[in-house]
């Protein structure tokens, strides 16, 4: 009977485990937020050969709700762009597209003005 158990305990541990990397490796699963580039916020960081900057940016989502991200680039963005960053726990700033401000929800736009 205690062997049934523990197999079953292990059985639901590996499944949480593997339901875990899945949802960490999955970017879909990102939530958005919206930043503007600010050039005083860039600071540049030697990697190598590799030119790479780093931003620490007020970010909104697209209900107003704040919070400040730091992600890096592998070249100078261009100051007053916004951007849309694709964020998970953990990993932090998975992804960075340019867009247009027509593209930014209200509420992030409004504030990042």
């Amino acid at each position: 009977m205690a062997r049934r158990i523990a197999t079953i305990v292990l059985g639901v541990l590996v499944l949480g485990a593997v339901a875990g990397v899945f949802y960490l490796t999955n970017t879909d699963n990102a939530s958005i937020w919206y930043v503007r580039v600010d050039d005083a916020a860039a600071q540049r960081k030697d990697d190598g050969d590799e030119e790479v900057w780093e931003y620490t940016l007020d970010a909104y989502d697209e209900h107003g709700g704040h919070r400040q991200l730091a992600f890096t680039a592998s070249k100078r963005l261009r100051d007053g762009a916004y951007l849309k960053l694709g964020y998970m726990p953990v990993r932090e700033v998975v992804s960075w597209e340019e867009v247009q401000p027509d593209q930014v929800p209200d509420a992030a736009r409004e504030r990042l003005a």
